[in-house]
């Protein structure tokens, strides 16, 4: 099978496996008080370019749940987007992790939100928009920060959904403190699974009051391993010679190449600018790209007969170039 279902179908970078293996050689303390957590937060606040703390998670959706329930009471409120993964996918974990909060979903074109729709609402605790979009789609700078304005003269906290951030930074080559802190947020949960790692997310916290009270959060969740060098050892390795950045470039090119291919011969519905390609597909050609052995999701979110195909660090020109090859041979049959 050539697997276009999801960047998180793919194994873990090399880097990231030989990390493990060096962290598995000695003794170290336990709960993240080991020496390469310790870097782990060095080379953030290197990368963020500020004063920071970090908390390692096994998971994407207790980055999130967990970075909510640090700005948001049970009696709380949550704006994002109609399509957020914190809403559909994560099954109400914020609002579990809050004690009760509710969502506020807002309608967004491309899966991003407005900050004149979110000005519309006058009090909420927590304003949470993702980087990459569900949708695909990136906040650029201006857009982030006109959110996180409008968050802010509420006296609510911003919170990033930064599954897929590598993909976004090296989508507009941008500093990672530009679309983070300097624009207004106050926490991202920082993906690093979906982008070559094994099993690991780091909650970054960018104000130091917030992150002294987040402490027992992580403790209670059950995420502060006792072990935790091994979640760090992947975090040190991904954040190491801009391994983070090569593979969400190679991840974004494939996307792009997999896009001009297909765009001569089928409808690209939404804007390619990371690493996932929406397409509508008639159904006979479905059937035959699955025959041939690709895989993909249906996302009839975006219209009938609408797929989405994601690319990952691993994925491979020449299985890029044979998807689009058997598109071109069916299309070229079809006309014939």
């Amino acid at each position: 099978m050539i697997d276009f279902r999801s960047d998180n179908t793919h194994g873990c970078s090399p880097e990231i496996l030989e990390a493990l293996t060096r962290a598995n050689r000695d003794t170290m303390s336990s709960y993240g008080d080991d020496a390469i957590t310790a870097r782990v937060r060095d080379r953030c606040r290197e990368l963020f370019e500020c004063d920071l703390d970090v908390f390692p998670v096994l998971t994407g959706t207790a980055g999130n749940a967990l970075s909510i329930a640090s700005m948001t009471p049970s009696s709380g409120s949550i704006v994002c987007h109609e399509d957020a993964h914190i809403r559909l996918e994560e099954l109400g974990a914020s609002q579990f992790y809050t004690g009760g909060a509710r969502f506020v979903p807002l309608p967004g074109a491309d899966g991003k939100l407005s900050a004149s729709d979110v000005a519309q609402i006058e009090t909420f605790s927590c304003l949470s928009f993702a980087q990459t979009t569900e949708a695909g789609t990136v906040y650029r700078i201006d857009e982030a920060r006109a959110l996180c304005d409008v968050a802010r003269a509420r006296g609510a906290g911003v919170h990033m959904d930064g599954s897929r951030f590598a993909n976004a930074v090296v989508a507009f080559d941008c500093a990672p403190s530009e679309v983070t802190w300097r624009a207004g947020v106050d926490v991202i949960s920082l993906g690093a699974t979906k982008n070559g790692a094994m099993c690991v997310e780091v909650i970054v916290v960018f104000r130091k009051e917030l992150a002294a009270a987040f402490d027992p959060h992580w403790q209670r969740s059950g995420h502060r391993l006792s072990k935790m060098r091994f979640l760090s050892a992947q975090l040190d390795a991904y954040f190491s010679d801009d391994l983070w950045l090569r593979n969400a470039r190679h991840a974004n090119a494939a996307a792009a190449r997999l896009a001009a291919g297909l765009r001569e011969h089928l409808e690209i519905v939404r804007p390619v600018e990371a690493n996932f390609v929406f397409v509508r597909i008639p159904p006979p050609l479905v059937e035959t790209l699955r025959a041939r052995g690709f895989d993909f999701y249906d996302w009839q979110l975006f219209g009938p007969d609408v797929y989405r195909l994601a690319t990952a660090w691993a994925t491979t020109d020449a299985e890029v170039d044979a998807l689009i090859d058997v598109v071109r041979t069916s299309a070229s049959t079809a006309r014939s």
